[in-house]
């Protein structure tokens, strides 16, 4: 089905929509080409509305880029006003004539009364004495002491500029202060539960601004925390719908993937998963050094318990062989796969994801139970969750040498409400258990994952091109006779 064409600054990512602004040539370096920000609404009528504050606010983002000195935001402004009184009342002198901050302050709440209103120049006073602190006053000390990835950070932005650009709409002050618990409650309302937004979404956001709001009130006592307890529940299914759920390829869907898959790099990052456990990013960031002795070494991954050494399956022998040659110790496994820019929040297999996927609904390898579901039940995590399934079924089928235990400290993951990754595990799983596994077992446990009958290890016939890269669509050439027929 053909989707609705949108209106300017919108464009259609999956079935979601999002805004875009195009970034002048001299801050390409500094922005990308486009600056893009995913929308609540997935409604093109309701997204042209829901749009003016979000391009706004990435307007004033490459302004403020253009010429900080200029133009600045007039919270940044009260912020400085603020800490000029603070300043004043240390160096307080009783026999300075000069005229006081507070006096000069009411001069420029005066003066923005004038040029933006009461309710402007009553919000700047505000934030200026202390009566008031402006949302991102203290978020870059909450990232410098939590130490999130940068996905994390941007996620918890955009849920901030949603929040100010809700504010600006209701009249209401852009202050951690102002958001009291009947405030939260109409925020929520009104930007997830109206436009019929993805719980899913709503939840992640409302659980970036209590994290937020809880460290607020253990280092600045800024308390109650009005997110606490605030979530969206999921719509309620048929019983007889099937229900979406992330699961492990079928021994049928993986024959299909390994003979299938037309790009070598795609298929031997499938390979190493398949056989090893190892997330896609795991494997991206391999490198030569961390491939030696019939040993896999990740040295980085998204949890502690990911930092782990395990053993190579014998079957990937071949691949690291061919991969390790003429390379030094220190370059990447995948060393064709393209740096991503300082402070993106892409990793270094990001484009081994996107054509993976490419490849796998071309395959016709993909499961929605719903015309609705945004995401399929099976991508390359999958890979992951079917190594673990058949290594708990080695087990069932007898085999020896290592214990449901042993899994855990193969993949390095916790187990969590008696699965691994959404694979189902006997429920003593849920119990501690008293150590880590010895090598002799892991080595057991890897080997006892085997690929199905007629899924080759090695394989030649890929496509030439190069890797990642998609193939240009070629028009048919017409003669200009045939054209004037």
């Amino acid at each position: 089905m053909k989707k609705p064409k949108l209106g300017p600054y919108l464009e259609w990512h999956g079935n979601r929509i999002r805004v875009v602004v195009r970034v002048p040539p001299k801050q390409k370096s500094q922005f990308g080409s486009k600056l893009r920000e995913v929308l609540v609404t997935r409604i093109p009528l309701e997204a042209d509305s829901e749009k003016v504050p979000v391009v706004r606010r990435l307007k004033a983002k490459l302004r403020g880029q253009k010429n900080t000195d200029r133009q600045q935001p007039l919270i940044e402004e009260a912020m400085r006003w603020r800490k000029a009184a603070a300043d004043e009342t240390l160096a307080n002198d009783p026999d300075d004539p000069q005229t006081t901050v507070a006096e000069a302050l009411s001069d420029r709440v005066d003066r923005i009364a004038q040029l933006h209103g009461a309710s402007e120049a009553l919000q700047f006073d505000a934030v200026a004495r202390g009566k008031a602190t402006p949302f991102r006053a203290l978020l870059d000390v909450w990232f410098e002491e939590g130490n999130f990835s940068i996905g994390y950070e941007e996620d918890v932005r955009r849920v901030l500029g949603r929040l100010e650009a809700w504010c600006a709409t209701t009249s209401t002050m852009q202050s951690i202060e102002a958001i009291k618990v009947p405030v939260a409650g109409r925020f929520i309302h009104e930007t997830y539960i109206r436009p019929k937004a993805n719980h899913t979404t709503a939840n992640k956001d409302i659980s970036c601004l209590r994290s937020y709001w809880e460290w607020l009130g253990l280092r600045y006592d800024m308390r109650p925390n009005p997110w606490h307890r605030q979530t969206l529940k999921a719509p309620s299914k048929r019983h007889d719908v099937e229900e979406a759920k992330k699961r492990p390829f079928s021994d049928e869907e993986v024959r299909t993937l390994l003979r299938g898959i037309k790009t070598k790099r795609d298929w031997q990052f499938s390979l190493i998963s398949a056989l090893s456990g190892l997330r896609i990013d795991e494997i991206g960031s391999l490198r030569v050094k961390d491939c030696a002795d019939g040993k896999i070494t990740v040295a980085k991954s998204k949890t502690p318990t990911g930092k782990r050494t395990i053993p190579a399956h014998p079957a990937l022998a071949a691949l690291i062989a061919d991969r390790i040659n003429g390379k030094p110790s220190n370059a990447y496994l995948f060393d064709e796969l393209p740096e991503q820019k300082p402070g993106s929040k892409r990793g270094r297999s990001a484009p081994v994801t996107q054509s993976f996927s490419r490849e796998r609904v071309r395959l016709a390898v993909d499961e929605r139970v719903a015309k609705q579901q945004r995401q399929s039940n099976v991508d390359f995590h999958s890979w992951r969750r079917w190594f673990i399934r058949t290594a708990r079924e080695a087990l069932l089928n007898g085999a020896t040498g290592y214990s449901d235990w042993t899994i855990p400290d193969v993949v390095g993951h916790k187990v969590e409400g008696g699965s691994l990754d959404g694979v189902e595990l006997p429920l003593g799983m849920t119990m501690r258990y008293s150590g880590k596994a010895s090598w002799e077992a892991m080595v057991a446990c890897v080997n006892a994952v085997t690929l199905p009958d007629d899924v080759p290890v090695n394989r030649t016939d890929f496509e030439t091109h190069g890797p990642g890269r998609r193939r240009r669509k070629v028009k048919p050439v017409v003669s200009l006779q045939k054209a004037a027929e």
